[in-house]
């Protein structure tokens, strides 16, 4: 505080050290990304030994777009029925404009 003259702590006096951003530690961040691809942001910088923010600098930079990989219904055998479907009901509605104001 006598050297600034500042109340709040300076980043040296914080418990963690700033976290150095070198082309190594961006690599590594990198490879780490592409090896586990379910991972998550947080989960890999405490892997990596570093902070959330860093590697979403990294992600940012790079125009890598995180998503979690979510599982959904297959199409199973009535796929071309339901295409069939539709292939009338828009025929229907071409027909008739207002024919879906008829369905229940």
């Amino acid at each position: 505080m006598r050297e600034s003259a500042n109340l709040t702590p300076s980043h040296r006096d914080a418990k963690r050290p700033r976290t150095k951003r070198t082309p190594a530690s961006e690599e590594a961040g990198l490879e780490e990304m592409d090896e586990n691809l379910n991972i998550s942001t947080r989960n890999l910088a405490h892997n990596l030994h570093v902070n959330s923010s860093f590697i979403h600098r990294i992600l940012k930079q790079e125009k890598y777009h995180r998503y979690r990989y979510t599982k959904v219904q297959t199409l199973r055998d009535d796929f071309h029925r339901k295409v069939n479907f539709c292939r009338w009901l828009q025929q229907q509605v071409e027909h008739n404009v207002h024919f879906t104001r008829k369905i229940l």
